[in-house]
C-alpha cells in the first residue's frame, strides 16, 4: 500500500505544481494586458475612431507685439530724385507707422533700400519689411532704442495706396 500512496502524493504534488504554474501564466498575461492598455490609452488610441491621421496638428504661431502705430522710423533718400523720401513717408503714415523725420542721406544704395535698426528694433523692423511691397535689407547697429532707418536706395519705388494691390500695367490694345 506504500507504494500507491507514494505514487498518488506525487501526482498531486504534480498537479498543484501545474495549477501554481498555470495562475502564475494567467498571471503574467493579465499584468502584460493591462501595460498595453495603458500605454495606448496614453498615446489616444482610443475614442479617435480610426481619424488620428486625419486630424491636422495645429501648432499656434507667435503673435505679434507690436502695431504699426508702436513702430517710429526715420526715412531718409539716398538718391537723387526729390521728394521721395517725403512721399515714402507719406505711404508709411498711410499704413499707420510713426514717421519720426525724413531727410537726405549720403549713402549710396544700389537696390531699393535698407531698414536700420538696433537688437531692440529687430520685431519693429520686420514688421516694417513685411508690410513694403518690395524687398529691402535688414542691417542692424548699435543703436540701444527701437527707431528704424528706412534708406531709400536707387531701385526704390513708390508705395501704393494702403489696401491696393499692385496691377501690372495694360498693354496692346487695352483688352
Amino acid at each position: 500500500m506504500g507504494y500507491v500512496r507514494t505514487a498518488g502524493m506525487s501526482t498531486a504534488a504534480r498537479r498543484a505544481r501545474r495549477r501554481a504554474a498555470m495562475v502564475m501564466a494567467a498571471l503574467l498575461g493579465v499584468l502584460v494586458l493591462a501595460v498595453v492598455l495603458a500605454m495606448a490609452s496614453m498615446q489616444g488610441w482610443f475614442g479617435m475612431g480610426g481619424q488620428a491621421d486625419e486630424a491636422p496638428e495645429t501648432v499656434a504661431a507667435p503673435t505679434p507685439t507690436l502695431a504699426a502705430e508702436d513702430v517710429v522710423v526715420n526715412v531718409f533718400n539716398s538718391t537723387g530724385v526729390s521728394g521721395l523720401a517725403g512721399r515714402a513717408s507719406e505711404g508709411l503714415q498711410a499704413r499707420g507707422f510713426t514717421v519720426d523725420g525724413v531727410d537726405n542721406s549720403g549713402a549710396d544704395l544700389e537696390g531699393p533700400g535698407q531698414i536700420i535698426h538696433g537688437p531692440a528694433g529687430l520685431e519693429g523692423a520686420r514688421l516694417l519689411a513685411d508690410s513694403l511691397p518690395q524687398e529691402v535689407e535688414l542691417v542692424q547697429d548699435e543703436r540701444e532704442d527701437e527707431t528704424l532707418d528706412l534708406v531709400l536706395g536707387d531701385a526704390w519705388e513708390d508705395l501704393p495706396e494702403p489696401g491696393q494691390t499692385e496691377q501690372p500695367e495694360p498693354t496692346g490694345d487695352g483688352r
